[in-house]
């Protein structure tokens, strides 16, 4: 299987093509886990993966959030991600651990240890008992019990509150995000044994990412590759032949074979443009380098430095391009990377008019110079 191959299917699998997903948070619970550094960005990121005729707009995701049917939290790594409600919790368990050991050196930083950390979680509980709490509100509440926090120490104890499943994402007020209990938002659940945890996160990741190999799942994940390599071998066990491995040059990837019945394409797709968001799953669900998202005939930017979003066509790097919401209208930046066919050009417009849809108000583009 060669790069090329494995961009059509990752681009199928991913439900960036033919998705099958029927809402938003059935994305997120297929994925288990997804990036969401930028708040609505990552929202347009779902949206893209749901059937054009039943996409959501942009209302229509934050409303699934405000209802918690889907949450935001730290978790597997030290960044944000949505999740369903149904996986927040073993999800947590699972990965908790690992993630206290990265922040360890910044809990001591600031000062976030012992009984300060032990008093500062017990404020944030006893906060979240009357309802959702903004940041704001929460500063209010540490302050007013003696025990203030602010700047990246107030961050760490928030993320330490979701970690020890104090705290997780609560409804929008405003234009403002809280923080709700934990409990209140997630569902009780048995703990699963950490193999067990450990082999249906493997499952699920190859089944909405591969073909995938090893060093992608840890890179995700957070996971050693020593784990990784036990959790792929516990899935396919558990699969009864459902996951199997392909060579992609050289090395051994595994992919979800029920994932291809109707994998077939009516055209290479070679064409379309994907407006993604910088850390989308196609791009942040693989390590470094990502060869499959660079043209073989030319050289691109590396792709992990870019300050704006993706403009993938064919599932290869093509640009950059950034969305300027403004009040009633938005304008979106389009730095090309090449000159575009006139294919490519109706297609690059037609993403726009989805984006149009999904905020709800009108999209101008700005295109600005050829970057050498």
């Amino acid at each position: 299987m060669d790069l090329a191959t494995i961009r059509q299917l990752r681009l199928r699998v991913q439900g960036l093509r033919e998705p099958a997903s029927a809402s938003a948070p059935e994305v997120v619970e297929r994925f288990v886990a997804v990036q969401s550094q930028e708040f609505v960005p990552a929202q347009w990121g779902l949206a893209v993966r749901v059937p054009s005729e039943r996409r959501p707009d942009a209302a229509s995701v934050a409303a699934s959030i405000d209802r918690a049917e889907i949450l935001r939290t730290h978790v597997l790594r030290p960044t944000w991600h949505f999740v369903s409600p149904a996986d927040a919790r073993w999800l947590l368990e699972l990965s908790a651990e690992r993630v206290h050991r990265v922040n360890a050196t910044y809990y001591r930083r600031v000062g976030l240890e012992g009984e300060v950390a032990a008093r500062g979680l017990d404020v944030v509980a006893r906060a979240l008992e009357g309802g959702h709490r903004t940041r704001a509100q929460l500063t209010a509440a540490l302050d007013e019990a003696g025990s203030p926090m602010a700047g990246l120490a107030f961050g760490y104890l928030l993320m330490l509150a979701e970690l020890e499943r104090v705290a997780i994402s609560g409804a929008n007020a405003a234009k403002q995000r809280t923080y709700a209990a934990f409990d209140e938002r997630v569902p009780a659940s048995a703990p699963k044994p950490r193999d067990e945890a450990l082999a249906e996160l493997a499952d699920r990741f190859i089944g909405s990412r591969g073909p995938a190999n090893e060093r992608d799942f840890a890179a995700w994940s957070g996971f050693t590759l020593g784990d990784t390599r036990q959790a792929f071998a516990d899935a396919v066990d558990r699969s009864d032949g459902r996951i199997a491995t392909v060579d992609v040059e050289g090395t051994a990837h595994w992919l979800d074979v029920s994932t291809l019945s109707d994998a077939a394409p009516t055209d290479d797709g070679t064409d379309l443009v994907d407006l993604l968001q910088a850390y989308d799953e196609y791009i942040m669900g693989y390590a470094a380098p990502r060869a499959y998202l660079q043209s073989p005939e030319r050289s691109t930017p590396q792709t992990a430095e870019f300050p704006m979003h993706a403009l993938m066509i064919g599932g290869v790097m093509c640009g950059r391009w950034a969305p300027v919401v403004e009040a009633k209208r938005a304008r979106v930046r389009v730095v090309p990377w090449r000159a575009f066919s006139p294919a490519e050009q109706r297609s690059l417009a037609a993403s726009v008019a989805e984006l149009e849809r999904f905020l709800g108000m009108p999209v101008t583009v700005e295109t600005e110079l050829l970057e050498r």
